[in-house]
């Protein structure tokens, strides 16, 4: 149960499937720290507060599957052109789709100290028809350069009892967790990049491998997934471009996740499930408002991944094609 509800969050609020999303971090408009390169960096007063649309189109394609006998048993052609059909239909059926999602988000600027340590606010409501909408509120403390935040206050608010009763029970770790890794449009890494046109920025993350958990959830019906090894490795290069013809900052981000593979006992199944990821790439364009505050966002994630999955005498590998496009526009 609380799996389901976990995966339930990381579809639907974290972001679809495969992450590649920015992980938290805020500050913007130009600063200017030691020696003399200015910085995108968050100078609008406090009180300030911009909402945004934001739109998720995400299109999920099986791009083959594989059906063969398990190593020592006998079975059939004909039993395998069966089984090879069954399982066809049943995963285009549960797993192929074209979903539209819509939120709003709304960031405010709580306050600022003495040192110029900023309170950012960002509200997250979902759009669900069917549950109602969902809230989520992360409140965060600024260091001034936009290179360090402490996350102060994580919120969760929905008309689902038994979502709201298992994000009840999170730990403060999770809530962390949570907001840390809940990036993605709207809440970039790009704070505290040089404003010099034409200059790069790299960033190295590591990744825990559980936001991958949901995809294999989906794929398998069970949520009883235990992963071992729980990180990997994500690039993203960031590029100032220069102010565009509305006076915005403008960055493009290229992002490169390594190859990953999760193996995964699933008691339910009574199986060991192998989850590969060999492609995952992000690319976004950025607009930032003077003050710092996003003005928009486009960004294009593109995935394959792999899962192999014992069930009973064969064994099944199945090749997904994920490709998500998220756009962020200023209300």
């Amino acid at each position: 149960m609380f799996g389901a509800v976990l995966n339930w969050i990381m579809r639907k609020i974290l972001l679809p499937v495969l992450l590649l999303s920015s992980s938290l971090a805020t500050a913007g408009g130009a600063g200017q720290p030691a020696g003399g390169v200015p910085t995108l960096r968050l100078t609008a007063p406090i009180g300030t507060a911009v909402t945004y649309q934001a739109t998720s189109t995400t299109n999920i394609k099986i791009s083959s599957l594989t059906v063969a006998p398990r190593p020592g048993a006998d079975v059939d052609q004909e039993t395998l052109k069966m089984a090879h059909a069954l399982f066809m239909a049943g995963l285009r059926q549960g797993v192929e789709e074209a979903r539209s999602e819509t939120e709003q988000i709304t960031h405010r600027v709580l306050g600022r100290d003495a040192a110029g340590n900023v309170t950012l606010q960002t509200t997250r409501v979902l759009n669900d028809s069917a549950t109602g909408d969902t809230t989520l509120r992360i409140t965060t403390r600024l260091s001034p350069d936009g290179q360090r935040r402490q996350v102060t206050a994580v919120k969760l608010e929905s008309p689902d009892p038994e979502l709201q009763a298992a994000f009840d029970k999170f730990s403060p770790e999770q809530r962390n967790t949570l907001a840390e890794q809940k990036g993605g449009v709207g809440l970039p890494t790009t704070y505290g990049a040089p404003l010099v046109v034409g200059q790069t920025r790299t960033t190295e993350t590591a990744r825990s491998k559980d936001l991958i958990g949901g995809l294999a959830s989906d794929i398998t019906g069970t949520d009883e997934l235990k992963f071992d090894d729980p990180l990997f490795r994500s690039v993203e290069t960031l590029t100032y471009s220069g102010l565009n013809a509305q006076g915005l900052y403008a960055f493009t981000s290229n992002e490169r996740m390594d190859p990953v593979s999760v193996s995964a006992a699933s008691e339910e199944l009574g199986e060991t499930i192998t989850l590969e990821v060999p492609l995952a790439t992000n690319q976004s364009q950025q607009l930032y408002r003077r003050d710092g505050l996003p003005a928009s966002w486009v960004s294009t994630t593109t995935a394959q991944m792999r899962l192999t999955m014992p069930v009973k005498d064969l064994v099944l590998t199945v090749v997904v094609d994920m490709q998500e496009k998220e756009t962020l526009r200023q209300k």
